[in-house]
């Protein structure tokens, strides 16, 4: 089936990009022929480009939920882009289009469904987004990242695959090196991260217990992120048993040195932690769409390897608490955890779609 060709579309944030990259790649490696549609000079141009696979270009503009003058624009963009999807689809002629969520793949899942091309969806939160919603309808498989996804989808077509995670995280071996980052390789470790800018919220719950957390023999691999690094890293930078960083790229060799994770609840963090086995403190963020960084979070609560502090309740008292609490049983939360299909959704995913082509469907 070299003769295959399947446009994919996401966009927006990386927990919509990285899945499309990561199946992506699993189909081209079985011959299939890729074109990735997206904004032009987005997040999905570069990673797509970076990981090499062909990509075309639309306008498509995000639909705010507060009141901006960007709404009166909206309608008259989204039905060019569906136009210009349309032209796209149709000069490339492919076999199915897959979309992974996000405003970006809307109006080419739409076209595709205009233009009879057989569409599947994955859906990487427990809550689908609206895009996933509106095209499930039309779609002939829908791959759930999280099981809940699917008391609000079509039952007959969702199935649940796991999320499609960055595969050089999970398969890393080494730990980073504790001497030369002034740690001991020895100790338990607190991994505090809220993406590459960093979370303000988080940072400023966890700066005022860091004193408190050392003098118990705890030590603490602190990512700020780039917004406030400055602001926090000159009050740390000289303290032992701390080593603070702004963006990373040995996420992997970090998730193997760690024994504890305070994060927000995206759905790929919560994929990675789940398949390196780390217990977390999960801080969902409030203002994720139909507060679904909650919903991701409280999959992980019930599998007992996770506690949920809503941002309402966060502050450092309550915060302290809580980590102390895990670090207390964390060889038995360690213990909670099962096996996890994360690490080869993007494989299978790719391997249904497959299928689907060989019984032709």
């Amino acid at each position: 089936m070299k003769d295959k060709k399947i446009i994919i579309a996401a966009g927006g944030t990386g927990g919509h990009i990285i899945p499309a990259i990561s199946i992506a790649k699993e189909l081209m490696k079985e011959g299939v022929q890729i074109l990735f549609v997206g904004n032009s000079n987005s997040m999905e141009q570069k990673l797509a480009e970076k990981h090499e696979i062909d990509f075309a270009e639309i306008n498509v503009q995000k639909f705010y939920r507060k009141i901006t003058f960007a709404h009166f624009k909206f309608p008259f963009k989204l039905i060019k882009s569906i136009i210009d999807s349309k032209k796209i689809i149709r000069d490339f002629k492919p076999d199915a289009f897959l979309g992974t969520g996000g405003f970006v793949s809307g109006p080419v899942g739409y076209a595709a469904h205009l233009l009879k091309v057989p569409i599947f969806l994955q859906e990487q939160n427990s809550y689908p987004g609206a895009t996933t919603k509106i095209l499930s309808k039309y779609a002939a498989k829908i791959f759930l990242g999280n099981h809940d996804a699917k008391k609000h989808l079509p039952k007959k077509n969702a199935v649940y695959s796991g999320n499609p995670i960055n595969l050089n995280a999970v398969i890393e071996k080494d730990t980073i090196d504790f001497e030369k980052l002034g740690l001991k390789a020895d100790s338990k470790k607190i991994f505090l991260f809220g993406g590459s800018q960093g979370s303000v919220v988080l940072n400023n719950a966890f700066f005022p217990i860091i004193d408190d957390i050392l003098k118990r023999g705890f030590e603490i691999i602190w990512q700020i992120g780039s917004f406030s690094f400055n602001e926090f890293y000159h009050k740390v930078k000289d303290r032992d048993g701390v080593y603070t960083f702004d963006f990373t790229n040995e996420i992997g060799k970090i998730y193997n040195s760690v024994d504890l994770a305070i994060a927000r609840a995206g759905a790929l963090s919560l994929a990675e932690l789940e398949t390196k086995k780390i217990p977390a403190i999960l801080i969902p963020l409030p203002t994720a769409a139909e507060n679904h960084q909650y919903f991701n979070a409280l999959e992980l609560k019930e599998k007992n390897v996770a506690d949920i502090i809503e941002q309402k309740d966060l502050d450092p008292v309550i915060l302290k608490d809580t980590i102390f609490k895990m670090l207390d049983k964390i060889e038995k939360l360690k213990n909670n955890f099962t096996s996890t299909v994360h690490a080869n959704a993007a494989k299978n995913i790719a391997g249904t779609i497959m299928n689907y082509f060989a019984k032709g469907e």
